[in-house]
C-alpha cells in the first residue's frame, strides 16, 4: 500500500511537471510569433498575455491554488549594444505581477539573439507512507523571437 501511494503521488507530480512544460512551450511559441509592441505602456500587457497563455494551457497545473506558483516571462533583446531592450514580467504565488529589465534565467542561446523566455515554478508533494517531501517543480523554456517585422 505504501509503495502504491508513492507511485500515485510521484505520477501526479510528473503529470503536473509535464503540464507546466506544455503550457510554457505553448506560451513561448505564441510570444515568439507575436509582434513586440513599440509603446512602453503596451509591453507589460504583452507580457501579461503570455503569462495568461501559460496558465491557461497548463491544464490546471498553474491554477491560482497551486502552491508556490511563480511565472516569469521575458522578451530578451540585447540590441547588439547598450541600451539593452530586455523586459521581463514576474508573477508570484499571490498573483502580484512586477516588471524588470532582466532575463528570467541565463540560457544557452547566443548573447546577440532575440528570444522569449518562460519559467514556470510550483510545488508538489511526494508521499511514501509516513514520509512526505515537498518537490519544487521548475520548467524553463526559450524560443528564438521570430516576429521582427510583424506577421
Amino acid at each position: 500500500m505504501v509503495l502504491m501511494l508513492g507511485m500515485v503521488t510521484s505520477a501526479s507530480a510528473w503529470n503536473k511537471s509535464e503540464s507546466m512544460n506544455h503550457g510554457g512551450q505553448v506560451a513561448a511559441r505564441f510570444a515568439s510569433t507575436a509582434p513586440w509592441p513599440t509603446a512602453t505602456a503596451d509591453q507589460d500587457l504583452w507580457l501579461d498575455g503570455v503569462i495568461d497563455e501559460a496558465i491557461d494551457t497548463s491544464s490546471g497545473a498553474m491554477a491560482a491554488a497551486a502552491p508556490g506558483r511563480a511565472i516569469c516571462v521575458a522578451y530578451v533583446d540585447p540590441a547588439g549594444a547598450n541600451p539593452d531592450k530586455t523586459v521581463s514580467r514576474r508573477m508570484n504565488a499571490a498573483g502580484v505581477r512586477t516588471s524588470a529589465t532582466t532575463e528570467c534565467y541565463s540560457d544557452s542561446l547566443p548573447t546577440t539573439a532575440k528570444r522569449v523566455q518562460v519559467v514556470m515554478e510550483r510545488q508538489s508533494t511526494l508521499e511514501i507512507g509516513f514520509l512526505q517531501r515537498t518537490l519544487n517543480l521548475r520548467r524553463t523554456i526559450v524560443y528564438r523571437y521570430e516576429a521582427d517585422g510583424g506577421l
